[in-house]
């Protein structure tokens, strides 16, 4: 049987977590879920949980698409041990303890190796961000001090990267 739904009691911290790349990212709750699961589930480590007991909890439900299901039931074969919910929470306590910038590295990882790539090779690019559609090179990818996250320059502005999307 396919699990399609997983509901975590998860600690405080990984919740601010969640919502605070849910809205950096400008993701939906599931999408956001679903590209964690997809990107961290192999490389997990346990007993993240016993180190945040002290949390308060809050119930946060994780639905999979039909991919992450099969990838799901997979993961728990191999980790009988632990409930569904416990592999969840460890998955995304994973994710959770890296600083911002590692967390939209694995997010983000095939668009800022197209981006340092396109730096190195002095391409112009088109890209739409918030401000709207530019064309130029990226002058610097940077983290950004305050929030972590990263930023690039492009004719001569900062943006967020993830906040922008390479259109040519």
């Amino acid at each position: 049987m396919e699990i399609e739904k997983v509901k975590i009691n998860a600690p405080t911290f990984l919740v601010e977590i969640l919502e605070e790349d849910i809205k950096h990212f400008n993701f939906s709750k599931s999408g956001l879920y679903n590209l964690i699961f997809l990107k961290c589930a192999l490389k997990f480590r346990s007993n993240y949980s016993q180190e945040l007991q002290f949390d308060d909890k809050k119930y946060i439900q994780v639905p999979l698409n039909k991919e992450n299901r099969k990838l799901f039931n997979v993961i728990i074969k191999e980790q009988p041990q632990l409930n569904n919910s416990e592999i969840m929470k460890e998955i995304f306590l994973s994710y959770a303890i890296m600083p911002s910038f590692m967390r939209e590295t694995i997010l983000f990882r095939e668009k800022l190796s197209f981006v340092i790539n396109s730096q190195k090779e002095y391409r112009v690019l088109k890209i739409r961000t918030p401000d709207g559609i530019i064309e130029g090179r990226i002058e610097k990818i940077f983290r950004d001090k305050i929030d972590n996250y990263f930023r690039i320059k492009i004719t001569g502005k900062d943006y967020y990267f993830s906040q922008c999307e390479i259109i040519s």
